[in-house]
């Protein structure tokens, strides 16, 4: 399976406030399959900039 940057990122806020937001990521293929998944501690672009850092692995595998 070829992975490329064309992975959509979702985000998920599963709990908490402000600081102690958790945050559930995944990373979906056109098909809608979920290539990778993962979770952030923080605010909402802490966890954006998470997802996008493993899709860039990807993408560079």
């Amino acid at each position: 399976m070829a992975v490329n940057a064309e992975l959509e990122i979702k985000l998920r806020r599963t709990g908490g406030v402000g600081p102690n937001t958790k945050w559930d990521w995944s990373l979906v293929d056109a098909a809608g399959t979920v290539v990778k998944k993962g979770s952030a501690l923080g605010e909402e672009a802490k966890a954006f900039a998470t997802a996008k850092k493993a899709r860039e692995k990807l993408a560079g595998a």
